[in-house]
């Protein structure tokens, strides 16, 4: 049995068994028999479902939003922004896939020769609770676009949401098998990425679960994408505007109640400006305030479950253990709801948890260097490489130093974030593979080459 929990009342929202051998078995060949007839549909017929499916999550903002703040706990205002973020990218993928999937004439000793762009088939996906909808919908248009039919197997502590995200596919008019909801035990996923129906994985999780599906996926030579955890440096140089460093600084922290592979996490700052950013950035989180997510007002919402916070505190304690200092912990009276309030420690260092390890909530980690190359080492020294944010206001200098850190994406003055028009990614521990962006519509296809003569 799978329960969904609100994590703010703690009263259970829904109840759902898990499928069948069957009944897995009948979504498999569903799935195959809707990708012979997907795949063979024009594109201009493929975009103007995915049109409709843009205006449903339009026509639905509220209620989904609603649906997703119950579910998992992030703010409503978020969650309406979540929401919108998903219509937009659907609609650039429309505008965009006609060219970046048009025949590529290319050069060379052959009379003609051309590469073109064709499906796989099934496209598993194996999909987080954080982002419920744009995880799900920043995987599957592009596989979409291309021709090929997706199988969806979200976290369970969201499965009513799937359910919702499997209504809108149905109501914008998508074939029968194109979308498949999969409410199964992480013990089916073998089973599943080993079927003839499912040609290629992605997966957006922890890295216990990427390393996981990366062995199955090579087991049965499947394509495999996996964006995972991240432990993004926020790089504070000498002359940064600090007012705004640290402003954006709580932002990235807390952005879905801290609970995103791309929050800053650890805080690298220079020594002579660590006491006074501090100061400021403190300030901010004060604002942060334990309250119902449902309220517009509120900043702060609980964490997805319970057992997060538990793990949370753990990795707190462990720290300030191998002493890290305790500079700030919010005092916010709450009555109900899974909540960890905002935490600032200083002082950490490689070798305490809350430098090696993905802290996924609300401690903001501050370490100090004195020069440039020491700050690249610190900020590289660790086995994630997602993302990284660079506040400076030589913006010549912040690319020099972008280029010379281990990661998928570097943001300067601003917060990391996942935009349609970019690749996004990681290396190391964080993953392999792109999404978005016209990479990630190359992910699932098939380049064919043709030549003549």
């Amino acid at each position: 049995m799978f329960v969904c929990t609100n994590p703010y009342t703690t009263e259970i929202l829904a109840e759902f068994q898990p499928l069948s051998s069957q009944q897995i078995d009948q979504k498999l060949k569903s799935s195959a028999k809707g990708y012979q007839f997907w795949k063979n549909q024009t594109l201009d017929y493929r975009l103007g479902i995915l049109e409709n499916l843009a205006h449903q999550i339009e026509a639905n903002v509220e209620f989904l939003s609603i649906s997703m703040v119950e579910e998992m706990g992030k703010t409503i205002t978020e969650a309406r922004a979540e929401v919108l973020k998903c219509a937009t990218g659907i609609r650039f993928f429309i505008t965009k896939s006609p060219a970046w999937l048009a025949e590529k004439v290319i050069q060379s000793d052959a009379r003609f020769s051309a590469v073109y762009y064709q499906p796989l088939g099934g496209i598993l996906l194996v999909m987080p609770w954080n982002f419920p909808l744009w995880q799900v919908l920043r995987a599957c248009i592009p596989a979409l676009c291309v021709g090929n039919v997706v199988l969806l197997k979200h976290a369970p502590n969201v499965f009513r949401f799937s359910t919702l995200i499997e209504d809108l596919f149905a109501r914008s008019g998508f074939p029968e098998g194109v979308f498949e909801n999969l409410m199964v035990d992480v013990s089916e996923i073998e089973k599943i990425t080993s079927s003839h129906s499912v040609a290629a994985v992605s997966l957006t999780g922890s890295e216990k679960a990427g390393r996981s599906m990366a062995s199955v996926a090579g087991k049965y030579l499947k394509k495999c994408v996996l964006e995972l955890g991240g432990s993004d440096p926020f790089i504070v140089l000498h002359d940064a505007d600090l007012a705004f460093a640290a402003d954006m600084a709580a932002k990235a922290r807390l952005i879905n109640n801290g609970q995103s592979c791309i929050a800053a996490k650890r805080f690298l700052i220079h020594e002579s400006v660590e006491k006074e950013f501090t100061e400021i950035f403190i300030e901010n989180l004060t604002h942060y305030k334990p309250d119902d997510p449902l309220k517009e007002k509120t900043l702060l919402g609980p964490q997805a479950r319970p057992d997060l916070t538990t793990q949370l505190q753990f990795q707190l304690d462990a720290t300030l253990k191998k002493g890290a200092e305790l500079v700030y912990q919010s005092q916010e009276p709450f009555s109900k709801g899974y909540f960890f309030l905002p935490t600032v420690l200083r002082n950490v260092k490689p070798g305490m948890a809350c430098f090696d390890e993905e802290v996924f909530g609300p401690i903001a980690a501050i370490s100090t260097y004195k020069t440039i190359e020491e700050a690249i080492n610190l900020a590289n020294q660790t086995r994630y490489g997602l993302g990284a944010s660079i506040y400076t206001t030589d913006e010549e200098r912040a690319r020099q130093i972008a280029l010379k850190l281990d990661c998928g994406t570097v943001a300067v003055n601003a917060m990391v974030r996942s935009k349609p028009s970019l690749p996004f990614g990681g290396t190391k521990a964080s993953g392999y593979g792109r999404e978005l962006s016209e990479l990630g519509l190359y992910e699932f296809s098939n380049l064919k080459t043709v030549t003549i003569g």
